[in-house]
């Protein structure tokens, strides 16, 4: 068996960084002693904001000591991070870091973005020209109608001859009509353009300067116990790369079930491709870090007059600044390691990907080989594809709105925890709306809206609104609202219905808010009431049928004062 060679970076200061300037370019790429590793990405673990990058490389070596570099790695990588592993019959001796300053020249994907916005502003340069001869035209052709209509002295008098004036009258309409189109044409187009413009604005910036790159290189000293293959693996932690969910939520109502569709966004503008690369995706989050923030003694004291100043006064001592908190270093480095020795193997039926729960993350392995162009735009992947069994409500807030909502309560039944996200809803095949996912761990259960269904109709009336003064020894002023409820069930099934309202919420002791209608002593199933004052009733409404909702209170208050609030 292969012995196993292993070194972790873990401190820059102790193994060293030298700085290369731009006109060396790696110096030691010409050394005939370093040997210049051809590597490709194998894997890359995406989190939040950065990611984890293995690279792979296989070389066939003669016994003795050899220089092997890793060569043009990525300017945001984080050096401290850096592990190299390997198999071979081989000791590593020595990990090193340098950083390359260098001009780099355009490269092909900047040179044609550099000449698309070239050929748009000259298109927009002509669509200019375009609207200023058809403003000069317009203008032309309203002083040569100036000129033939108007009468001055110097103007002999004209026999008037209906039919030229009308011919005149009509092609003056039709041209002025005709550039009048042309123009608001011309202008969309340009519009248009502009658009363009802007997104290659945007891209030849996300490709950064091309005047001072910085880049990478990592040089491993190995001695080779006998000639043979030795393959290595070189990790690093690179920043910029992200993932996002994004969730496709198609609702039949029919089959009553839910179909979702995990998908990851992934963008990385790191200036090296992920070419048909293994993929994983952690909701760790390794910005926040490992440890919790310390407390430190909360100390109050008097506030001591500050001394009054006068002319022979020159200065006082500044009071000592507040203690503050230290930040806490982030602890992923530990975990990001533990990911790597941990990878699951097991294959799920459902999912597009695998999934490992770890201590406390959960990492999606995802299934198959990807390709993320390093253009910093977004590329979907798919972490999951699964039913689950849906029931059906409708939610109404009549106060707010004459309208009911279709909503879908569905349990979690998968290993994933659903992270926060956008979500594309569709119900019965036709899109009905974009929504937001809430976190939702395994076995637990959320709602998603479906949108507005015409067919239950709800309309809230008020009643009336009374004054009365009560109190035998201390009078109280007494305002009483009424309002009905009526909602009516025009499907052809019955259906569930949860319908919302509140009572005020009495901010003085002076106020007094009492319910009349409907009578509430306790929650039952039917009628809740929560801390809020927020009501909510439960039905079971039947084909055709309509339910009514009286809902009576009061206000109390002293006759000199007046309430906010009501109205």
């Amino acid at each position: 068996m292969k012995p196993v060679i292993r070194v972790v970076l873990l401190t820059v200061c102790a193994l060293g960084i030298f700085l290369a300037g731009s006109s060396t370019a790696f110096a030691k790429a010409n050394d005939p002693a370093v040997k210049i590793l051809k590597s490709r990405i194998s894997a890359v673990t995406v989190y939040s904001d950065r990611a984890q990058v293995t690279r792979t490389a296989s070389e066939k070596l003669p016994a003795g000591e050899q220089r092997l570099v890793f060569d043009n790695l990525p300017a945001g990588l984080e050096p401290g991070s850096i592990q190299v592993n390997g198999t071979g019959s081989a000791e590593l001796s020595d990990v090193k870091t340098d950083i390359e300053r260098y001009t780099e020249t355009p490269d092909k994907d900047r040179k044609a973005l550099l000449d698309e916005k070239t050929n748009i502003e000259d298109r927009i340069a002509e669509l200019d020209g375009k609207i200023s001869l058809a403003n000069n035209e317009k203008g032309f052709l309203e002083n040569i109608t100036r000129k033939l209509t108007g009468v001055t002295d110097k103007t002999p008098a004209g026999e008037l001859d209906p039919e030229k004036w009308v011919k005149m009258v009509d092609l003056y309409r039709v041209r002025n009509a005709a550039l009048d189109k042309e123009i608001r044409e011309t202008e969309i187009a340009k519009r248009d353009q502009k658009a363009r413009l802007s997104k290659v604005t945007r891209q030849i910036a996300d490709l950064g300067s091309a005047e001072q790159k910085t880049r990478y290189h990592v040089e491993v000293l190995v001695r080779m116990k006998e000639a043979g293959e030795l393959s290595l693996s070189l990790s690093y932690i690179v920043r910029g790369p992200s993932w996002q969910p994004l969730y496709d939520l198609r609702v039949s109502t029919r089959e009553k079930k839910m179909n979702l569709t995990y998908n990851a966004v992934i963008r990385q503008n790191t200036s090296e491709a992920w070419d048909d690369v293994a993929v994983e995706l952690s909701t760790a989050q390794p910005r926040i870090g490992g440890q919790q923030p310390e407390l430190y003694p909360w100390r109050v004291s008097f506030i001591e007059p500050r001394p009054r100043l006068d002319k022979k006064a020159v200065a006082y001592p500044a009071a000592p600044a507040p203690q503050m908190a230290r930040q806490m270093m982030p602890a992923a480095a530990a975990e990001m390691d533990s990911l790597e020795e941990q990878k699951a193997a097991s294959v799920m039926d459902k999912p597009a990907a695998n999934v490992q729960t770890n201590a406390t993350s959960v990492v999606f392995q995802i299934r198959g080989r990807n390709t993320i162009a390093s253009d910093n735009l977004p590329h979907k992947v798919t972490v999951l594809i699964q039913d689950f069994p849906a029931d059906f409500r409708y939610s109404t807030v009549p106060k707010l709105s004459p309208n009911a909502y279709l909503k879908t309560k569905v349990k979690n039944a998968s290993e994933f925890p659903l992270l926060p996200g956008n979500t594309n809803v569709f119900l019965d095949s036709s899109f009905v709306a974009n929504a937001s996912m809430k976190q939702v761990a395994p076995g637990e259960e959320f709602w998603t809206f479906l949108g507005v269904d015409g067919a239950i109709k709800v309309e809230r009336k008020f009643l009336k609104k009374h004054q009365k003064q009560e109190g035998l020894f201390e009078k109280k002023t007494k305002m009483v609202y009424e309002y009905l409820t009526e909602i009516t069930n025009n499907k052809k099934t019955e259906e569930e219905l949860v319908v919302w309202d509140q009572l005020p919420i009495a901010s003085h002791q002076d106020i007094v808010v009492k319910l009349v209608e409907p009578q509430y002593e306790k929650d039952s199933p039917v009628l809740k009431k929560n801390e809020l004052n927020f009501f909510e009733w439960y039905f079971k409404v039947k084909p055709g049928e309509m339910i009514k909702i009286p809902f009576v209170f009061s206000v109390e208050y002293p006759p000199d004062r007046q309430v906010s609030g009501l109205e």
